[in-house]
């Protein structure tokens, strides 16, 4: 008599396969998970040199809770960084300008993926500061007026300072490419400028250079141009000649004219045209009988329209130059004798 044969059969079985005892049945594999998936964000992607950014984790699913994942950031920079245990954020400074690609890496059980993250390129930027030029001329414990360039200053910026390491500091709007500062000479004519740049993060100050000033101490040069008939009177009808400044530059020449004859003198009033006589011995000579030219480019001057020389009278030509440190030539001069 047959009696619970096919509840005994399957009762076997499942002891068999309990057991690991039947044929081609053995322990259940390990499954093959992938790695977790994450999305980040960056609380900014424009800084100024030297300020930080912050990467948030804004989701994350982990398909293997008991072993946890490897969350590694890169930079960018050739620096990476890894999330702590429970944190949901990391930090980053770039000290140096340029754009940064951000990227994050998740690894769990030997296996990565790449996390997903939002505007993912940090641009640092802290813009170009330099003297144009970095240094003049001046008198000694003088002054001179420098021009700071400015370039390249974020569009996030709030305000920019110049600093220019005289004491004095300036607001400057942040669309101006150029700012003007006047320079006293100071203790040894240089100062060193900085500027201060201001966004939501912060101040980030730079390096703009030195400016410096030099004592121009040397006389300028001057030069009559004789005519090529000296003795003939209509040739000094134009008085003309050169002078040149290889330091601060020309500020300009002074001319006087006087003509003798015998024991009478005269001098040249520019304001009338017209020669004036008086007493050589008691000489009373107007700031009038002077003239005073600003050379051209090239260091011409002249004095054109003088009248009133004849046959029989000296010409007498006074002149001399001076910079603008105030630095002189000394008076020159020329005697004529008019034959013609």
């Amino acid at each position: 008599m047959k009696t619970g044969g096919s509840r005994g059969l399957a009762a076997l079985l499942t002891l068999a396969l309990g057991a690991g005892t039947v044929a081609g049945a053995g322990s259940l594999g390990t499954p093959a998970w992938a790695a977790g998936a994450g999305t980040y964000s960056l609380n900014t992607t424009s800084i100024l040199p030297g300020q930080t950014v912050t990467l948030t984790q804004t989701a994350f699913e982990d398909s293997t809770p008991d072993t946890p994942a490897t969350v590694t950031v890169a930079w960018g920079d050739n620096s990476t960084s890894t999330f702590a245990s429970g944190a949901s954020t990391v930090q980053h400074s770039y000290p140096n300008a340029g754009s940064y690609t951000v990227a994050v890496t998740i690894t769990d059980d030997g296996t990565s993926t790449q996390g997903t993250i939002t505007n993912a390129k940090v641009t640092v930027a802290g813009g170009s500061f330099k003297f144009d030029p970095t240094w003049n001329w001046t008198w000694l414990n003088g002054n001179h007026e420098a021009t700071l360039k400015l370039s390249g200053i974020p569009s996030n910026t709030t305000r920019v300072w110049v600093h220019w390491g005289d004491g004095e500091t300036s607001l400057v709007n942040k669309a101006n490419t150029s700012v003007k500062h006047l320079y006293h000479w100071g203790d040894d004519g240089k100062s060193t400028a900085s500027v201060t740049l201001e966004n939501a993060q912060g101040k980030v100050t730079k390096s703009a250079g030195t400016y410096t000033m030099l004592y121009d101490s040397y006389a300028p040069s001057v030069t009559l141009k004789v005519p090529s008939s000296p003795s003939k009177a209509s040739s000094w009808k134009t008085i003309q000649g050169t002078a040149k400044d290889s330091q601060i530059g020309l500020d300009g020449v002074g001319v006087q004219i006087y003509r003798w004859k015998g024991s009478s003198d005269w001098y040249y009033n520019f304001s009338t045209n017209k020669w004036v006589k008086y007493n050589l011995s008691n000489p009373q000579i107007p700031s009038t009988a002077v003239k005073w030219i600003r050379p051209d480019s090239a260091g011409n001057w002249k004095v054109s329209g003088i009248t009133g020389l004849a046959k029989g009278y000296y010409i007498e030509v006074h002149y001399f130059a001076w910079d603008k440190a105030g630095n002189d030539t000394g008076e020159k001069y020329r005697i004529q004798k008019l034959t013609s």
